[in-house]
């Protein structure tokens, strides 16, 4: 795997501060780009290009830019700005309705982050608002953002799938183009992890969010969190490097405030220390995040080849869809009676004529049972993905 003066003035532009030998990269890297215009649309796909567009005026060859390529990263900025007024307004109202009633609201990833990290919103793209709340405020939320005049958006499982599945978040809740995701948990019960979610919230520390007082996850809390929710995305065969730049950035703004030893136990406690470690040693060799000496040479052996070959994927903008049998096998195993599983399995296969049309956006009501063969390919798609992947787990297991 080799990487390219593209893919490298791309993972150097990650930096929100940039020390002087983060920019004398850039600099040197600028005079190899030879591909400007496949380099402008990977950087902006990767949700990169504000950040690079800001960093502009620092470099010393950034008249070596074509025009072109300065105007698009500019639009992206900008893009970006815009959309997240609409969101930081919207939250606004949200919160306070929330909080006005006596719920604790921690706000999670894009709409804190932009404004506590990225110290411009402009900088850190992300389409909707997630929020964090104690189990029994959950529906006590769902409540308030339909008196507002949300609504929840297309179910992605029938209503009885849903009713034996646990719940990590409700269905995102809409109004005017903007999403509202409320959660109770952070993953699901199957995962070889066990975040305390009770911990989080009760760790979590008060924050001023465009004027209003939540809270948000307390500093290893936040980290775990970015974590493993990039674990969700990057197994999941379809991410974008938001993530990765929040953890490279966390970590490099804030290093003076990591104790290891404490920082350690705290996913130990969590349950998450090789998941955890595994994604900064990648962090560590790709984005020039230092670390103490005793950390790498503790958990550096956690890089595996196959992570480093996906991530490069990635870089590339090599994506996979993403199948949910694995989710389904999982559900169907933790139901207990064999009617339930039979139902669930049925409803998965066959699913009503309603959810047919709302899935699948069908125009002709009556036709929905023409995509049920579609849905039965993807199925099969997903098993044989699925039995692909353990097969190549097994052979990687052979190998060590």
């Amino acid at each position: 795997m080799q990487l390219t003066p593209e893919d490298k003035l791309i993972l150097s532009s990650v930096k929100i501060n940039p020390a002087s030998d983060d920019l004398e990269r850039l600099n040197s890297l600028i005079p190899q780009i030879k591909d400007w215009e496949s380099l402008t649309t990977n950087i902006i796909d990767r949700g990169i290009a504000p950040l690079l567009y800001k960093k502009l005026p620092l470099l010393s060859n950034q008249e070596m830019l074509p025009n072109e390529v300065k105007i698009k990263l500019q639009q992206a900025y900008y893009k970006t700005l815009s959309r997240s007024m609409v969101l930081y307004e919207a939250f606004q109202k949200v919160a306070k309705a929330f909080t006005s009633d006596g719920i604790q609201v921690v706000v999670l990833k894009g709409i804190y982050l932009s404004e506590w990290l990225y110290r411009d919103i402009a900088l850190r793209q992300f389409s909707d608002m997630d929020l964090l709340v104690k189990p029994e405020d959950g529906e006590k939320c769902i409540a308030i953002l339909k008196e507002m005049g949300f609504k929840p958006c297309d179910a992605s499982v029938t209503e009885f799938i849903g009713s034996q599945t646990e719940i990590i978040h409700f269905a995102p809740m809409v109004l005017n183009d903007v999403s509202v995701e409320i959660h109770i948990r952070l993953h699901r019960k199957s995962k070889d992890y066990e975040i305390q979610v009770s911990n989080f919230i009760k760790n979590a520390v008060p924050v001023t969010i465009n004027q209003v007082q939540v809270h948000a996850l307390q500093l290893y809390d936040l980290l775990i969190h970015l974590c493993v929710h990039l674990d969700k995305h990057f197994r999941g065969g379809h991410i974008q490097f938001t993530c990765f730049n929040d953890i490279t950035n966390v970590l490099d703004i804030h290093a003076d405030k990591i104790d290891w030893p404490t920082f350690t136990a705290r996913c130990r406690e969590n349950k998450c220390e090789n998941l955890v470690f595994g994604y900064l040693m990648l962090i560590h060799k790709y984005l020039n995040i230092r670390f103490p000496e005793n950390i790498v040479q503790k958990y550096d052996s956690l890089l595996t080849q196959g992570d480093e070959n996906l991530f490069y994927g990635y870089l590339q903008g090599v994506f996979h869809k993403k199948y949910h049998v694995g989710t389904h096998w999982q559900n169907i195993r933790q139901i207990e009676g064999f009617g339930y599983k039979a139902r669930y399995f049925w409803d998965l296969i066959f699913p009503p004529k309603k959810f047919m049309i709302q899935k699948y956006h069908i125009k002709t009501p009556t036709l929905y049972w023409l995509y049920y063969p579609y849905r039965h390919w993807i199925g099969v798609k997903g098993v044989f993905k699925l039995v692909s992947a353990d097969f190549t787990k097994m052979g990687l297991r052979g190998k060590e």
